[in-house]
């Protein structure tokens, strides 16, 4: 059954047009938007508000420059406490945790995502294994594209949490594939524009992250990067 304010929504909208004459009617777009809601992306997993932290592994040096993996860490971060998923208070530096692997690999122990856990405090550590993170698949082409699997794991039960070990998907880990739609060829060979397209890269993926933990607007996709409207 269609309800009343959309029947009525449709009559004002052949009303006016047929007041205006067959000229024209350019009031059906909006309308048309009303009665078709732009869609929802559902969050994939929903995090406990407890002393949390990010720990990005690219021991396959996947990321180069290495600085653009704290731009991710740190992103994702700062949404995850922008968006109130986890009080401030919570969130634990990314970089403490980089620095403790850092220092186990050094030694030549392969240090357990438990330990780096424990070592900065957390109860929820975020795990994030980069797979790829390129500007392009050819050396001429803009192509860029990062692909991480992504698990939560709660450290007090030692259990990961997401993927859930119970449900449909058997996989360990969620795919997160995050690529730049349509890219500018033009400077694609200079440095400057290289390394715009990587901070633009590292920070779109530590802004979809951070969106696997809470539901948006498509719209509201690489939002971010645009800066205030």
């Amino acid at each position: 059954m269609i309800p009343h304010r959309f029947k009525f929504a449709g009559l004002l909208i052949v009303s006016l047009c047929i007041f205006q004459g067959l000229s024209g009617c350019n009031i059906v777009t909006p309308v048309a938007y009303v009665m078709h809601p732009e869609p929802q992306v559902k969050a994939e997993f929903t995090l406990s508000n407890v002393p949390t932290v990010i720990f990005l592994d690219d021991r396959k040096n996947r990321i180069n420059p290495t600085r653009l993996r704290r731009i991710i860490a740190d992103e994702a971060t700062t949404v995850i406490m922008e968006e109130g998923l986890v009080s401030e208070q919570f969130m634990i530096a990314p970089r403490d945790a980089m620095i403790m692997a850092r220092k186990q690999d050094r030694s030549g122990t392969i240090i357990s995502l438990q330990k780096v856990g424990e070592l900065v405090g957390a109860q929820q550590l975020i795990y994030v294994d980069v797979d790829q993170f390129a500007l392009t698949y050819d050396g001429v082409t803009p192509t860029p594209q990062s692909i991480s699997r992504v698990k939560v794991l709660d450290l007090v039960t030692g259990k990961r949490v997401f993927p859930s070990p119970d449900g449909d998907n058997p996989s360990d880990y969620f795919t997160l594939n995050v690529e730049i739609p349509s890219p500018s060829p033009h400077g694609f060979n200079t440095a400057k524009v290289r390394n715009e397209l990587n901070d633009e890269l590292a920070l779109l993926t530590g802004e979809r992250l951070a969106k696997l933990f809470y539901s948006y607007m498509e719209s509201e996709l690489g939002s971010r990067l645009d800066g205030p409207g």
